[in-house]
């Protein structure tokens, strides 16, 4: 009987050192999974970044163009005015 029950804790304790093990390796496996995760966040992080700089870039040109464009456009009314008293 005492034998019986010692096999039967061998086998539990065996069981268990089994189960640790993979505990242990599906561990591994996920900080590495989450290594690589934060690797790719970084890399998305930097890419947003420059992309928004990029957009300021755009948008600083944009408001330039805007100011010549109106300004082109003021002098084209004023040109047309002129001609308008001429004639």
């Amino acid at each position: 009987m005492a034998i019986d029950f010692l096999n039967e804790l061998e086998n539990k304790i065996s069981a268990l050192i089994t189960t640790l093990d993979h505990v242990r390796g599906e561990n591994i496996r996920l900080k590495q999974e989450l290594e690589q995760a934060q690797g790719k966040i970084a890399e998305i992080e930097a890419a947003n970044q420059s992309l928004k700089n990029e957009i300021d870039n755009v948008t600083l040109d944009s408001m330039g163009h805007q100011e010549k464009l109106t300004t082109a456009a003021e002098r084209i009314q004023g040109l047309l005015a002129k001609l308008e008293t001429v004639q």
